[in-house]
């Protein structure tokens, strides 16, 4: 129950903020500009190089509170915490340090113009110090999720993406400009995790967090997990932040924020099938420390073939209507998005594939292996986008990731993964089948819908792909489920109309029994 809960919530997230940013990014581009909105995007891409100061520690954070909720040593998740704050704090205060030092070398490397330079000087500035300050109360982030409170992190979430629209049109409206983006950015970024603060000490059992509980023997029962989580999250930071960078060093800023258009959609594909795997990640944990093979090897085989159905279905429209998604929602401005964005849809599908693998992997000993695959991922895309740049320009950085999901992720990841749990590869391959078959009547009817009417907004865009997607759902309902499994949603619907009779009849009654 709490697991679906926390999926359900997840994507209530996640679809408020793709929402917002769909009706913010054109408004954001009408009153910055093209090339200050590239600057934002670099700017975007440089803080999140920083948050490699995070150093793993979050997720480790995760899969160790997850265990100790499991064996009930509840002193050992206070101290830990702790002590994780106290660290943090000094990491905090060594961001503000590298911010301050790094500027005029960035301002040098990116060949930035005086104005340029100023701009990205201050949105560098308040964005470091937000951040200084948001890494030692993010820790009860990661406590709640592995606490299995991953609901609640969801809905002080939401109220931050709204949170943040709301500033961004009042400071933007406010002639503010791309500092108004930062402030806007910078008041979510610390806002978020101190409501958090709060609800932490009320829904946790038996939290207890103070200077006493400081035992610098609790990171070192860390670090062995947060190194290999901090090799991943570079190899992360990389595939999602460093195109903006190299593109810059190459062509204008007009490009940076073009590409920006085209991965922000993709990064929201990416991240929309991320929630459904983050939200088994405490129970794969959980399950791993009270020694549930089976549960982990449920997750692997059923959590892998539902994740291929939710990623065919979202990559395969957004594949097939990237032109139009890309001129109705910013205009023919952005028309050089269109094939970077199809071809980073394609990595994304690949990318997804291996999600739930990979979850498997690193909260059930295999961490290592994780890290240093999707290290060597991100190394490949790195060496690929600085050669394939300068030769075919934006399309070249989207080649880059995809060849790098193809080669590195999927294909190394997901094996490992199955022979850890004993599974046979084809068996899962055979799984992620019936979600390419659902894709196909999908993607007939979103093509015939097209001829018969061409959208002539994003509304009507949106119209479409929901009707062709719920095609893909009832085929896979037929295809891609188990017996068991549509018992159990018929279970559900029965159940509901039942409750919702009743209702009727008790209002009917004039709500007398």
């Amino acid at each position: 129950m709490r697991t679906g809960i926390n999926i359900i919530s997840s994507y209530a997230r996640f679809l408020t903020g793709m929402l917002v940013i769909l009706m913010l990014t054109p408004f954001t581009l009408e009153l910055v500009g093209i090339d200050d909105f590239g600057l934002w995007s670099l700017c975007l891409a440089v803080t999140g190089m920083l948050a490699l100061l995070d150093m793993g520690f979050s997720t480790a954070t995760v899969k160790y509170v997850a265990e100790c909720k499991g064996s009930e040593n509840l002193q050992a998740r206070n101290e830990a915490v702790s002590t994780l704050i106290a660290l943090y704090a000094a990491l905090g205060l060594l961001c503000l340090v590298i911010v301050v030092q790094g500027i005029p070398y960035a301002i040098s490397v990116f060949d930035l113009d005086a104005k340029q330079a100023e701009k990205f000087n201050i949105v560098m500035m308040i964005s470091g110090a937000a951040l200084a300050v948001a890494l030692p109360i993010g820790v009860f982030r990661s406590l709640l999720i592995g606490s299995g409170r991953y609901d609640i992190v969801n809905i002080v979430e939401i109220a931050g993406v709204l949170l943040n629209a709301g500033l961004v049109v009042l400071l933007l409206t406010s002639n503010l400009g791309v500092t108004g983006l930062a402030i806007a950015n910078a008041g979510v970024l610390v806002g978020v995790p101190v409501m958090l603060v709060p609800l932490a000490y009320r829904y946790i059992p038996g939290l207890s967090l103070s200077i006493r509980h400081i035992r610098v023997n609790r990171i070192a029962e860390l670090l062995p997990l947060s190194f290999y989580f901090m090799l991943a999250n570079i190899a992360m930071l990389v595939i999602l932040r460093s195109d903006s960078m190299i593109i810059k060093g190459f062509l204008s800023l007009s490009a940076v924020a073009a590409f920006a258009i085209a991965a922000r959609i993709a990064e929201y594909a990416y991240l929309l099938n991320k929630q459904f795997s983050n939200a088994l990640m405490p129970l794969v944990s959980q399950s791993n420390g009270s020694g549930d093979a089976q549960t982990v090897r449920l997750i692997l085989l059923d959590g892998t073939r539902h994740l291929a159905a939710i990623a065919a279905m979202i990559t395969g429209l957004l594949f097939f209507h990237a032109e139009s998604l890309i001129v109705l929602w910013v205009g023919e401005q952005m028309i050089d998005a269109v094939l970077p964005f199809q071809i980073l849809i394609a990595a994304v599908f690949f990318s997804a594939l291996q999600l739930n693998a990979a979850n498997v992997l690193g909260m059930s000993g295999g961490h290592r292996g994780v890290a240093w695959t999707m290290l060597g991922s991100a190394s490949l895309n790195l060496v690929l986008s600085v050669t394939l740049i300068p030769i075919y320009g934006l399309a070249g950085a989207a080649v880059a990731t995809l060849f790098s999901a193809m080669v590195v992720e999927l294909s190394i990841i997901l094996p490992r993964a199955c022979r850890q749990q004993g599974i046979v590869v084809s068996q899962v391959i055979r799984n992620i089948i019936p979600a390419l078959i659902c894709a196909l009547p999908m993607l007939w009817l979103a093509k015939t819908m097209q001829v018969l009417y061409t959208p002539d907004n994003l509304l009507e865009l949106a119209l479409q792909c929901a009707v062709a997607a719920l095609v893909f759902v009832v085929f896979y309902f037929f295809i891609g489920l188990r017996t068991h499994e549509k018992k159990t949603i018929a279970r559900g619907l029965r159940s509901s109309v039942a409750r919702l009779r009743m209702r009727a009849a008790y209002n009917e009654g004039g709500g007398h029994g």
